[in-house]
């Protein structure tokens, strides 16, 4: 189940909670499609064109050459280079060209190279990685030649340290090829976290890299964690227990934002922590101090507010369904009159911004043609695009640091990755994943 069902649960909610039980209440505070079909009227449908062009032209991707890793330590130097070669596909502005195709002797040219063979095989650009391991230090050469201007690197970068940091060292570098190229640098520095079934009645909080890497647990892996978000003291949760629900945070684990009823989907905004929260019996957005202090509530109506997240500008978004159906609406940080955002669809949940200003973009899922996508309005123009059609299932998106690739989760059997069209749709993580986050 991926919806926060509410239904008939908005009283205060005193029942002891157990087992499976539990789980119909967690995963992305989000609104139940039961029990909340009455719309307005005027929500026109959702586009239900398909986005996902197969036959996108390659000649619109920089072609990329990145043969393998020179140096003293081979194994760990051809992954380091794979590193590379991942973070440049799954960004969707590059066509890394199969190293199998490559007629230039990279033994032979070291860390230089020879125009007409890599020219030969179409390359634009051309990137090269040595490596060597002494003991438990590494040391990293790296070279980016665009054969456009010669010879010469266009980009060098030495990076020495412990050897733990040898994916750092290569998102670090892709990073700065794409900057060089773009003039804004890549988010491979990035983290995600997310929430992720571990067994009957029983859901942790990860944190892991962007691409997959480094998947660590943070909840204290009492009752049920969920609902995670970044900020000041590490991931930020919601912890559903027998006996009520908490929110607290990884360097901490113990309750900070309690109350009665159900305290949940917490993002930190502006230095204070926004949350839903039944405790006066409807479902109502609030914010805290980051020591749990000082709650203040912000909406005020019969219909039921939730998800709270950070918005452009210092605004508040959550879904509400005070106009029948669940629609996502903004707020200053100190409430007000909240304005409508979304009008198009009966069904729309788990908001998640561009905080780019250049990009005015806000994603969403919605419900369109039986299942949840995953779908972005454009602020400015408003112009709905369509992510995922005919995918399965696919909901909680998430934008990049960068907003050049957009995470979510899918009934394909884990956390998915595209460009903001919805093309090069890949699976980075696999698991039942909900309610994904990311951050620098």
């Amino acid at each position: 189940m991926t919806a926060f069902s509410f239904g008939k649960m908005l009283r205060p909610v005193t029942l002891a909670l157990r087992g499976a039980a539990l789980l119909s209440l967690c995963v992305a505070v989000a609104l139940p499609t039961s029990g909340l079909s009455q719309t307005t009227g005027d929500e026109a449908p959702l586009p239900t064109r398909v986005v996902i062009d197969i036959d996108s032209p390659e000649r619109a991707l920089y072609r990329i050459a990145i043969p393998d890793a020179l140096g003293n330590t081979q194994r760990l130097g051809n992954r380091s280079v794979e590193v590379i070669r991942n973070d440049l596909r799954l960004i969707s502005l590059f066509n890394v060209l199969d190293k199998r195709s490559f007629i230039a002797d990279p033994q032979k040219e070291g860390l230089g190279i020879e125009k007409a063979p890599w020219s030969g095989v179409g390359a634009q650009g051309v990137v090269k990685v040595k490596m060597d391991l002494s003991g438990n230090q590494v040391r990293v050469e790296a070279r980016f030649y665009e054969l456009a201007r010669g010879t010469s690197p266009l980009l060098s970068k030495t990076y020495s340290g412990h050897k733990q940091n040898w994916r750092k060292y290569m998102h670090d570098f892709a990073n700065e090829i794409v900057g060089l190229l773009t003039g804004k640098k890549g988010a491979f520095d990035s983290r995600i976290t997310f929430a992720r079934r571990v067994g009957p009645g029983r859901k942790d909080i990860y944190v892991s890299d962007w691409d997959g890497f480094k998947q660590g647990r943070v909840s204290g892996g009492n009752g049920v964690s969920m609902l995670p978000s970044f900020g000041p003291g590490g991931i930020w949760y919601s912890v559903l227990g027998e006996l009520g629900s908490y929110i607290t945070h990884s360097n901490n684990k113990k309750p900070i934002i309690t109350g009665s009823g159900l305290n949940m989907g917490v993002s930190v905004c502006g230095g204070r922590a926004y949350f839903s929260s039944t405790r006066d019996g409807n479902s109502e957005i609030y914010s805290a101090n980051l020591d749990g202090s000082g709650v203040k509530r912000l909406t005020n109506h019969p219909g039921i507010d939730v998800s709270p997240t950070c918005g452009p500008g210092g605004k508040i978004a959550f879904v509400s369904s005070r106009h029948g159906g669940p629609q996502i609406f903004m707020m200053g940080s100190g409430g007000g009159a909240p304005k409508r955002l979304t009008y198009k669809g009966d069904h729309n949940q788990t908001p998640a911004f561009c905080m780019d200003p250049d990009t005015p973009l806000l994603a969403f899922s919605g419900r369109g043609g039986g299942g949840f996508d995953i779908f972005t309005l454009n602020l400015k123009t408003g112009e709905y695009k369509r992510i995922t059609q005919g995918q399965g299932v696919n909901q909680d998106p998430a934008f990049s640091p960068d907003c050049r690739m957009i995470a979510f989760a899918s009934s394909r059997g884990g956390m998915f990755i595209s460009n903001p069209d919805g093309l090069n749709q890949q699976k980075v993580i696999s698991g039942s994943i909900s309610t994904i986050r990311w951050s620098r």
